[in-house]
């Protein structure tokens, strides 16, 4: 078969589509036997709106047509993975945490045979879904079961962003896996696929059952709290105060488990700081990104709600960028910790909100909090400290984007902010530093040029967990940190978002099964 792209329509009909393809590569009746759709996406620039599609087509005389431009062969498939491993577990191999990384990576080592035992400090999704609702009602937090702990980690709250910039055969095997757990089929062509927060639900609950089904095990409120290494090598972990044998452990904690973090390296396993960003959520009325984005276009039930993405370089060194864009979402409370504000970005399936947000980071680094292991953790920390103390009962501080740069505290605001449990008007320089301040004020005033009207969006502090702090280091290879240790996904330092971490989770999940076979266990048992 053969890969086609840029074959272009003004509508979704198929007869359209494949007139296009036919067009574009001169066929005629009968050279064509058969084709699919693989990606599509829409072109709404220069007042007009296309859409363009990837096809892979089975054609007569394939290879006459290799030399085309935007014609290639269609990738094959990878064989399906085989174990190798050849050093016998005495005990099932362990999952810390149950986000993307953890999830995925407990599924695969079901579905081959391993039986994992995975550990999550949080509770279910039914029981996290109260709890965090609970949360965004009453200010009231649960430490231990809120939007960043609990099954599905912290992408269960989130817009359900699908897309990555990898091009690793693994998205196109995951896409298939989230669709045969429920998720909609239109992920397997969007070229902007998301399933939004509520869908995500149902999905979790299914990859759950599978890997119970396959025999695994599935422990809630279940904290790994210290592990043992001994001569290199991991012997045992504590989980809530109990130790237990352990050979093999892939760590999946996520971003926000820095408590855990911090006895791990007590434990022993080598850690290392990394840059990361802080900044802030901004928000607009859903209709006036459409109007700003789409122009012409901006009521065309295809194209909206519209999206963005935006960039800027400040004069003192610092990127400023838009991040997880949320069309039609909601700004949410994110915090896991006493006394710390954080706050996200999340929307349904259906992202009919209001309003469109984004996080608006900027990159910060050691010259900003230090050069110490944890000095960035304790920057972050801070920070949500901070902006806890302008309110300290989780309601969030919220600014004018055009106030912020004149350091006034806004009397009023264009855009209705939608975080619960409430808001307060603060001056959202005092979070930051003078570095971090001036990065965001040039950045605003060119996403202003930009997309003028930019300045009338409410920005919502504080936004502090894009990405880890720290990093565990791996060999490039087995993907091990010490001897039977694998660190994984965004907590450690190597993933961001729900598609690289959960393809970070499967690729470590096979490293273990290439060095270890399954623990061999009795029926009884």
């Amino acid at each position: 078969m053969l890969r086609i792209s840029q074959v272009k329509t003004r509508d979704t009909d198929r007869r359209s589509i494949e007139h296009a393809l036919m067009k574009k590569l001169g066929l005629k009746n009968g050279d064509l036997k058969h084709w699919t759709i693989y990606r599509r996406s829409v072109d709404a620039r220069h007042h007009d709106v296309t859409f363009s599609w990837i096809i892979d087509a089975q054609l007569r005389n394939e290879a006459r047509h290799l030399m085309k431009k935007d014609v290639r062969p269609t990738p094959e498939k990878p064989a399906p993975f085989r174990p190798k491993g050849v050093i016998a577990l005495k005990t099932p191999p362990v999952v810390a945490g149950f986000g993307p990384a953890g999830m995925f990576a407990a599924l695969d080592l079901a579905e081959h045979g391993y039986r994992p035992i995975v550990l999550e400090r949080g509770q279910k999704i039914e029981q996290r879904r109260q709890d965090v609702d609970h949360f965004w009602k009453t200010g009231e937090l649960d430490p231990e079961s809120n939007v960043q702990f609990g099954e599905g980690g912290a992408g269960a709250f989130s817009d359900g962003k699908l897309t990555t910039r990898s091009r690793d055969p693994l998205v196109d095997e995951l896409l298939e896996t989230l669709h045969a757990h429920g998720a909609s089929l239109d992920i397997l062509v969007d070229a902007y696929p998301h399933i939004g927060t509520d869908a995500f639900e149902a999905i979790i609950q299914s990859i759950r059952r599978r890997i119970l089904e396959l025999g695994g095990e599935i422990r809630f409120g279940a904290r790994l709290e210290e592990v043992k290494i001994e001569d290199d090598r991991l012997t045992a972990i504590n989980v809530n105060g109990r130790w237990e044998p352990c050979q093999a452990l892939i760590l999946a904690l996520g971003h926000s488990a820095s408590d855990t973090l911090r006895q791990l390296h007590e434990d022993g396993i080598h850690m290392e700081s990394k840059p990361f960003q802080v900044g802030v959520r901004i928000e607009h009325p859903q209709r006036f990104i459409n109007e700003a984005m789409l122009h012409d276009f901006k009521d065309d039930p295809r194209l909206i709600p519209a999206r963005y993405t935006l960039t800027a370089m400040a004069d003192n060194g610092k990127g400023i960028y838009t991040f997880c864009m949320c069309p039609g979402g909601y700004v949410i409370a994110s915090s896991a910790q006493p006394g710390q504000l954080v706050v996200n970005g999340m929307s349904y399936a259906d992202r009919a909100g209001e309003n469109a947000n984004s996080a608006l980071l900027v990159q910060v680094n050691e010259s900003d909090y230090g050069p110490g292991l944890f000095d960035g953790l304790a920057y972050q920390e801070e920070i949500e400290k901070r902006a806890f103390a302008l309110s300290p009962d989780y309601r969030a501080p919220v600014q004018k984007a055009a106030d912020y740069l004149e350091g006034v505290v806004s009397e009023s605001l264009s855009t209705r902010p939608t975080y619960e449990p409430g808001t307060v008007p603060a001056d959202l320089n005092t979070l930051f530093s003078d570095e971090v301040n001036h990065a965001l004020h040039q950045g605003l005033l060119d996403f202003e040029r930009k997309v003028p009207g930019f300045l009338e969006g409410t920005m919502t502090g504080v936004e502090t967990r894009a990405s880890s702090a720290i990093r565990i280091p791996r060999d490039k290879v087995t993907r091990m940190g010490d001897e039977g240790i694998y660190p994984s996904g965004e907590g450690s330092g190597y993933a961001g978002g729900i598609m690289t971490s959960a393809i970070d989770g499967v690729k470590s999940a096979r490293a273990l099964m290439d060095r270890y076979a399954p623990c061999v266990q009795s029926d009884t048992e």
